[in-house]
Formats: C-alpha cells, structure tokens, sequence
C-alpha cells in the first residue's frame, strides 16, 4: 500500500467528503474519512483503470427536490451518476464493478425501525442489481465508523475501522 504525504513528489489522495463524488483514473487514490451511518460506494472498470468514489449519506434521491444538485448525497442518484461520468471517461460499461463500505448503525432509534445505515446498503444494493453492477465485496453494518481508500487503477478498497476492532481490510 501508498504511503502519502511523507515522501517528496507522492500526491495526497483526494478526499471525498459527505454527499460527494469523484472520478479518476489510475494511481490516483480517493479517500472518504469517518463513515458512520454514511456509505462509501467504488465503482471501477478493471480494463480502462477508471473509477469513482461516492460518500453517501442517505439512501433514496429519486423523492427528494436536491438530488439533481448533489447526487452524491444519496445511494441510488450516486450511483448513476458515477457510472454516467466513468463511461464518459472512457469506462466500459459492461466491465465496472462495484465494491461498498460503511452502512453500520451507530446509535438506535428503535421508532425509526432500520437504521439509515442498513438502509443505506440497501438502497446501493438495489441500484446496483438494476444497472447490471456486479457487487464483489463489501465491508457493511455493524456499530463501528471507518475510513476508506481506494484506487481505481487496482480496484483496491482499503477500510480501517475506527474503533481498531476489526483493524485494516483490502476488498
């Protein structure tokens, strides 16, 4: 793995913060700090080194009024609109993959039933099973935060979770 920031001429990643997305192509390393309820969504295209990262915070952006604005913000608008932006960048369609991080329910409001988190993956998965998106990993659920890296010219999905607990996974 990289190690930014600490050698001359080694770039800082791009962060990607709530309700945000990025698209890049490869060496280039996108980060997303804090995911709590939040949800980290990679797409990656393994033959043309393109990917994107979205940093969603609520689940359903179809209903909502801003979801033109800021489709990051939500699972399902996030997830077309970084795969519109890939295959405008050359992406195949046909061959981007998907892999999810975060999700977890860090605090329990039982009048809301499923947390926004569960919710959250929910959404994702949903709208990815429409577009014909293979999921092939995911770190998802639970009562931790994490932070995650990701590379689109690998399709390496770095998450460190916050408590230690379950330390550093590579999807």
């Amino acid at each position: 793995m990289k190690t930014y920031g600490t050698e001359p001429g080694v770039p800082e990643p791009v962060q990607v913060g709530i309700s945000e997305l990025v698209v890049s192509e490869g060496e280039d390393t996108l980060k997303s700090y804090g995911l709590g309820s939040c949800l980290a969504v990679a797409l990656y295209d393994p033959d043309s080194d393109i990917g994107g990262l979205a940093h969603v915070m609520l689940p359903d952006g179809d209903t909502a009024d801003n979801s033109d604005v800021k489709p990051g913000k939500y699972a399902d608008t996030a997830i077309r609109a970084l795969l519109r932006r890939m295959v405008e960048r050359g992406a195949s369609y046909t061959s981007v993959e998907a892999k999810i991080a975060g999700g977890s329910d860090m605090f329990q409001f039982e009048s809301f039933g499923d947390g926004v988190g569960q919710r959250n993956v929910y959404a994702a998965k949903i709208e990815l099973e429409k577009l014909g998106v293979p999921l092939i990993a995911e770190d998802v659920g639970g009562k931790h935060g994490r932070t995650v890296e990701f590379t689109p010219g690998t399709g390496a999905l770095i998450v460190r979770t916050a408590n230690g607990e379950h330390g550093v996974t590579e999807l």
